[in-house]
């Protein structure tokens, strides 16, 4: 399989377009209020979302399918500033080189859309690594940051002490996503004078798990000072990434990279057994793929395609979308218990085909689908052509927004075909650097940071002909420049 995932390379995984927002919500009242919401974050103390920090839609109340959902506009009314004695804002992170009060309010738009935000130290971290990301990259920057793009080890020419791990479990050549995450993380890694090395390790999602715990133990003993990745065999990894935490490297991982779903089975626990997991609330993410599937199926027949077999994000979402779904509304396509996820696809474009092709062979009438992975729908959807079956009346809840899918969306210009996508998070890795950094400052980063969420329609503007790579999360803070060196050709 995994010669064959290879041969996929120029069209398998990423992320997409920065559309959607304009035609949800009116765009002068939200960017008025992330004006407002960044403009007082000097540290974010005040009540933002409660337990239910990630939800996006009133749980209850299904968004409509031509309309927003309720609960997508930011307020920054609810929260307070924290000041100081002499009547200056306070910095929760001044202390640790970090302020969350400095991210541009443009760049949380676009990676985030138009959120609540989550508990006060998540959402501070989430904005201290967004800051970093305003970077005016010269040559020699941008240089550099390709080196380490494209080479297993780099120098960032600082001459800092600080060595930082990447362990992937997909890898920059098999996965456009993957690949723009690593660049992100390497991007935020360069802010910081004091990394000076970057060792990268990629398991090119081979189906072995010693190939992506070899990976980890090759990063802990060169040894590296932290490590970010994501673990796809999640708690297949648990051993390799307690011996890392035991060595006193922090391991932290992005997109929701439990290394085991909390309460399965060999699952490690974040903030216990290794240090933090950066990524949305993923019940509340399912609950959300439920509300926009409920609305727009209302009685009929759903699927539900997933990535790695098992994996905590996948799995975490399907538990909460499969528990929400309505009574009339009927899962053809049931994981064999409720620790087992469905329509594994190992997040590989042709793998999504074979799965949509066998459903819809055998249930031609399915009205929605969720899946995390938008491009791979994109892929899957030529099973409707092959087999003459119309996207009519079709609903689809997606994570990501590669513009591929948009765009054949938009050309096929059928009404009663509607998509609903979160966001890419890309930049989460740079999340993840920042909350490792933080770690080893001894700053408490809470064993999750949440990332919240927000459920936007798919509208014309989603299709961006002009984008450097059509398969290149638009919600990504990798720049143009970058993303042209990448895959420009």
């Amino acid at each position: 399989m995994r010669k064959e995932i290879r041969d996929l390379t120029g069209h398998v995984n990423e992320e997409q377009r920065d559309g959607g927002l304009e035609a949800l919500m009116e765009e002068d009242m939200r960017r008025t209020k992330i004006m407002a919401l960044v403009a007082v974050l000097a540290l974010v103390v005040a009540a933002c979302t409660g337990d239910d920090a990630g939800t996006t839609t009133t749980e209850g109340e299904a968004p409509a399918t031509t309309s927003a959902p309720e609960g997508t506009t930011t307020t920054a009314e609810a929260m307070d500033t924290t000041t100081t004695e002499d009547g200056g804002e306070a910095n929760p992170l001044a202390d640790y080189g970090e302020d969350p009060s400095a991210a541009d309010p443009a760049l949380v738009e676009k990676a985030l859309g138009p959120v609540e935000p989550s508990d006060d130290t998540s959402w501070n971290i989430i904005l201290a690594s967004i800051a970093r990301a305003a970077q005016d990259l010269d040559q020699a920057t941008i240089d550099t940051a390709m080196e380490c793009w494209r080479n297993a080890e780099c120098d960032t020419g600082t001459g800092g002490e600080i060595v930082m791990g990447y362990a992937d479990g997909g890898g920059d050549t098999v996965n456009v996503w993957r690949g723009v995450s690593h660049m992100e993380a390497i991007l935020q890694a360069l802010t910081y004078p004091e990394i000076g090395k970057i060792v990268s390790t990629a398991a090119n999602f081979d189906s072995d798990p010693t190939t992506h715990i070899n990976g980890i133990s090759f990063l802990a003993q060169y040894p590296v000072d932290f490590i970010v990745g994501y673990p796809d065999f999640g708690a297949a990894l648990a051993g390799v990434i307690s011996e890392a935490e035991a060595a006193g490297i922090p391991y932290v991982s992005f997109s929701a990279g439990y290394v085991g779903l909390p309460g399965t089975e060999g699952a490690l626990e974040p903030g216990g057994d290794y240090t933090s997991v950066v990524g949305e609330d993923l019940c509340a993410l399912g609950n959300s793929f439920a509300d926009v599937l409920n609305s727009g199926v209302e009685s009929g027949e759903v699927a539900l395609l997933g990535g790695t077999p098992g994996n905590a994000l996948t799995l975490g979402w399907q538990q909460c979308t499969i528990d929400s779904l309505a009574g009339d509304v009927q899962l053809v396509n049931p994981p064999a218990d409720e620790n087992t996820t469905t329509g594994d696809t190992f997040w590989v474009n042709s793998f999504a085909l074979d799965a949509v092709r066998g459903l819809l062979t055998t249930n031609p009438q399915i009205g929605g689908w969720a899946y995390e992975y938008s491009d791979g729908l994109y892929t899957a959807l030529q099973a409707y052509d092959e087999l003459g079956v119309p996207v009519q009346d079709l609903t689809v809840a997606l994570r990501t927004d590669e513009q591929t899918l948009f765009c054949d969306w938009a050309e096929r210009g059928e009404p009663t075909y509607n998509i609903w996508f979160s966001a890419g998070g890309n930049f989460q890795s740079r999340t993840a650097v920042t909350a490792a950094m933080l770690a080893l400052q001894d700053f408490d980063v809470p064993g999750q940071v949440i990332v919240p969420h927000v459920m936007r329609q798919v509208t014309e503007d989603d299709c961006d002909p002009d984008r450097v790579n059509e398969v290149v999360s638009g919600t990504s803070l990798a720049p143009d420049d970058v993303l042209a060196l990448m895959f420009g050709g």
